[in-house]
């Protein structure tokens, strides 16, 4: 007999929303916000990176009777007219979520919980894939183009979608046991996000506001059946664990010319620490695109817009208990900020903070998608016709982040440490912009016939 373990045979799945409401349809603004699926516990494997939220995105229009009416965006054209109500670009239908948790479906123990995941994939996407990355794969399934008018198109009808959700524990590379030895199956938990963050243009927020909905929800996936040695495994219940990656969300302001933002990140295996910016009052508007990432803004001379153009980050350092972390000198991008030139420094310890773009073969920090200095580059069609007013709106790419352990992958131990940021630029101290945190960790699971227990 070969008791060496092997998988036999993958099965595919598809599973329907545990809490699915009458009429099928899920909308922050009818109060049904929350959708919940759950894998129950099984000697199968999770093919983690295959899992998908599939499901069909209608958007309707602002007015009296918005609910009966879709949006019409066809005065898009080439040289002219933009959307009156529109979805990010390059986040596309994964704007949808404010926030994920994936927890064990037996205990409740959660595994990951991801607050703000709009703003995450705001930064994921862009600096994981290129122009042609969007134009002919993503935007296919997730619905972000990566151009405006193209999404301004998408959102005219309803349209079908397939997303990845890309949290840490479904994009490690690693099959995930759904047994007793193991996560004891899992309970995804997804919750919407506010009409007024996931829409915007000219004629989005006209009467009630537009608004979205999401229709003929499921998860799909792979399972991986093991040999009869496997199963034996995994059926009865033994001592053992697994490590996983998982993200974190936190929420600061920044203000002053030279601030520095301390940290309680309170886990043992840091890998990487990752930050992107917005005005305050861009969130959850509808004049304004709220997943942007851009530099920080200045407000203009009346103090209640942010037109006051680009806030130049001067210099950036990172630190550990008062020490320097990862780099033992200041990113001084005084320079290249008074210049509009690419701040490299800065752009590429970002992108080596997402871990999956460490070689940044796949990103859309290239000078044609830059506008640095608010001079956008425009792109021409063969007749010499400008196909679009300028480069996608929320053009730049921007975050700065730090890969804390790019040597060993194992981590910096944060427990009783802060981790701090300070940035020196030229804010005003009226001009508040906001700090999305994303902090990635290596957590371990542990299994025991009693249960089981992660390990941050």
């Amino acid at each position: 007999m070969n008791n060496k373990v092997q998988v036999q045979q993958v099965e595919k799945f598809e599973i329907l929303p545990s809490n699915q409401p009458a009429n099928n349809t899920y909308s922050f603004r009818q109060g049904n916000p929350i959708v919940t699926f759950n894998i129950g516990s099984t000697n199968k494997l999770l093919r983690a990176s295959s899992v998908r939220i599939n499901g069909t995105l209608k958007v309707v229009a602002a007015g009296v009777n918005a609910q009966a009416r879709q949006v019409n965006n066809n005065s898009i054209r080439q040289g002219g007219g933009t959307p009156l109500v529109n979805i990010n670009g390059r986040t596309g239908v994964s704007g949808c979520f404010q926030n994920i948790n994936i927890a064990s479906n037996d205990t409740n123990q959660t595994l990951e919980s991801i607050r703000q995941y709009g703003r995450l994939c705001a930064s994921i996407l862009p600096s994981t894939h290129s122009s042609d990355d969007f134009m002919s794969n993503s935007g296919l399934v997730e619905l972000n183009a990566g151009q405006d008018a193209v999404s301004g198109n998408y959102v005219n009808n309803e349209v079908s979608f397939s997303t990845r959700l890309f949290c840490g524990l479904l994009n490690g590379g690693n099959a995930i046991p759904l047994g007793v030895n193991g996560v004891r199956g899992l309970a995804i938990n997804l919750e919407l996000v506010a009409d007024q963050q996931f829409l915007f243009g000219t004629g989005a927020g006209n009467g009630a506001g537009a608004s979205y909905e999401l229709s003929n929800l499921s998860l799909s996936g792979d399972m991986l059946i093991l040999n009869e040695a496997g199963q034996q495994q995994l059926s009865v219940p033994g001592n053992g664990g697994f490590q996983y990656n998982s993200w974190n969300n936190l929420y600061s302001v920044i203000n002053s010319n030279d601030a520095t933002q301390t940290y309680n990140l309170a886990n043992s295996n840091v890998l990487s620490v990752l930050h992107n910016f917005l005005p305050v009052i861009n969130a959850n508007n509808y004049a304004v695109d709220g997943y942007t990432t851009g530099l920080p803004q200045l407000t203009d001379v009346t103090g209640v817009t942010y037109s006051g153009g680009d806030v130049s980050i001067n210099k950036v350092s990172f630190s550990r208990g008062g020490m320097k972390l990862a780099l033992d000198y200041d990113l001084d991008e005084q320079v290249q900020a008074a210049n509009g030139r690419p701040q490299v420094g800065l752009e590429v310890n970002a992108l080596a903070a997402i871990p999956s773009n460490k070689k940044s073969a796949h990103a859309l920090n290239q000078p044609l998608l830059h506008g640095y200095g608010g001079r956008d580059e425009n792109i021409f069609d063969s007749s010499g016709l400008q196909a679009f007013a300028s480069v996608d709106a929320g053009s730049r790419n921007f975050a700065i982040g730090i890969n804390t352990d790019p040597v060993s992958e194992v981590g910096i131990d944060f427990k009783g440490q802060s981790y701090a940021t300070r940035i020196q630029s030229n804010l005003d101290g009226k001009s508040p912009n906001a700090i999305y945190t994303y902090v990635l960790s290596k957590n371990t699971l542990l299994y025991s016939p009693q249960g089981i227990q992660v390990q941050a």
